[in-house]
């Protein structure tokens, strides 16, 4: 059983809420137009940056629970692969409202791994290349920076 002190953990699994409660509402009140305009022809609309947040949350889903199940895990970065990731799973296509339900379910989920996360597991290693590790710790902060960045973007997307 936790004991009652709030952990940087903690913090970090509120801050995640926080930054979701905080867009889901702004971004619900989108309309469909709005949400499948690209500003570029390779860019992603916001359909598909919400889509690709998805992939990320549901990548990282896995590191998260492996993490603290073994150490120095080795498994694929599909970071390399994004566009592609996107484009087979058709986000343009998918209903905004249908988008958005997910992404915040799968990001509260993520949240309370974070808020519960073993910390005897913070320091396991997810070898990401020969030339590249990262730690459990610093994978869920950066998971926070990504999905800020992300949401900077979708903001800058719909002029708003």
């Amino acid at each position: 059983m936790r004991n009652n002190r709030k952990t940087k953990w903690d913090t970090l699994a509120s801050d995640i809420e926080g930054a979701i409660e905080e867009s889901f509402d702004k971004l619900q009140s989108l309309s469909e137009e709005v949400v499948n305009k690209r500003p570029a022809p390779s860019d992603w609309s916001a359909k598909e940056v919400i889509g690709h947040l998805i992939d990320s949350a549901s990548n990282n889903h896995q590191r998260f629970v492996r993490l603290q199940i073994a150490d120095g895990l080795a498994f694929p970065d599909y970071g390399h692969d994004n566009d592609a990731w996107v484009k087979i799973q058709k986000y343009q296509e998918v209903s905004w409202n249908d988008l958005l339900d997910f992404w915040q379910c799968l990001n509260r989920h993520l949240a309370r791994i974070i808020r519960n996360v073993n910390e005897a597991c913070i320091d396991h290693i997810w070898v990401v290349d020969e030339d590249n590790t990262i730690t459990l710790g610093e994978l869920m902060i950066d998971y926070l920076r990504h999905l800020k960045a992300h949401i900077v973007q979708i903001e800058d997307c719909v002029g708003g």
